[in-house]
């Protein structure tokens, strides 16, 4: 069987480019995607392992908001995520690390079992901190998924 490599001639070994048979071929560029606009918003994100007590750690998210270790903080739960507010009559306070402990009655409320990955989101504007539960996020995320699979999950 002859080998299947083309013969190279001696312009092909140095480097030479040969012109093809053809003329240029024209190329269009490929069409960019549409990306939707999003209104600018002051929002640091993160992501943080509740440890066993419901304790949150992450440094640039509580760096974000200016919060000091002893500030007292208060708990709320709206359509389904945990709001965390600045309080000087809120029931916690920050330890000594500058961690947020959420009570267990916040966890359980928010069905939040064992020691889960939690997504964050800071605004320092409004001095609060939003934790959203893995149970919420499915949900949240579900009409995005959907779409970018072509509508079948």
């Amino acid at each position: 069987m002859p080998p299947l490599v083309p013969r190279l001639s001696l312009s092909d070994r140095e480097g030479q480019r040969r012109e093809a048979g053809r003329g240029p071929v024209q190329r269009r560029s490929l069409p960019l995607p549409k990306v939707p606009q999003l209104p600018r918003r002051d929002v640091v994100f993160g992501m943080a392992v509740l440890d066993r007590s419901g304790r949150i750690a992450d440094k640039a998210i509580m760096e974000s908001l200016g919060w000091k270790p002893g500030l007292r903080v208060k708990f709320a739960i709206r359509e389904g995520l945990i709001v965390v507010a600045a309080d000087e009559t809120g029931s916690r306070a920050l330890d000594e690390r500058c961690h947020v402990l959420l009570p267990m009655r916040v966890r359980r409320a928010c069905r939040i079992d064992g020691t889960p990955r939690v997504v964050l989101a800071a605004l320092p504007g409004r001095q609060r901190l939003i934790v959203h539960p893995p149970a919420l996020l499915g949900q949240l995320t579900l009409a995005v998924h959907t779409a970018a699979l072509g509508g079948e999950l």
